[in-house]
């Protein structure tokens, strides 16, 4: 049986928001997720205390990765980078409302491991 998205998840592969390069961002993200080739590149503009004044993305792979990097950006926005990222992966998921199989968290979570594991 498959597995039904959420209207959420659903408007976000859609009409994703914040999607495109960000002209002047302050820093630069990328991740891939090596066992399906979902690739997300995340742009922040920071003011001077690190908070995240605006956002952008860009990415290819599947409805999943897409969609929750969309609703990620949306969700650090006004947040400070350290902020940004302690989020978890399940803080995100709970905000997609979908269920999804154990191979597909990995998509879903993309945007989270890829902000987490970048360096000052």
């Amino acid at each position: 049986m498959a597995l039904a998205y959420s209207h959420i998840v659903m408007r976000h592969s859609r009409q994703p928001v914040n999607q495109g390069r960000l002209v002047k961002a302050s820093r630069k993200f990328q991740g891939e997720n090596i066992s399906c080739g979902d690739q997300v590149t995340l742009f922040v503009k920071l003011d001077s205390k690190k908070k995240i004044t605006d956002v952008g993305w860009e990415g290819e792979g599947c409805a999943i990765s897409q969609a929750s990097t969309s609703i990620f950006s949306e969700m650090i926005k006004g947040k400070t980078l350290a902020q940004a990222q302690k989020i978890t992966g399940e803080t995100l998921m709970k905000k997609m409302d979908t269920q999804l199989s154990p191979a597909r968290v990995k998509c879903a979570t993309l945007p989270v491991h890829t902000l987490k594991e970048a360096t000052d």
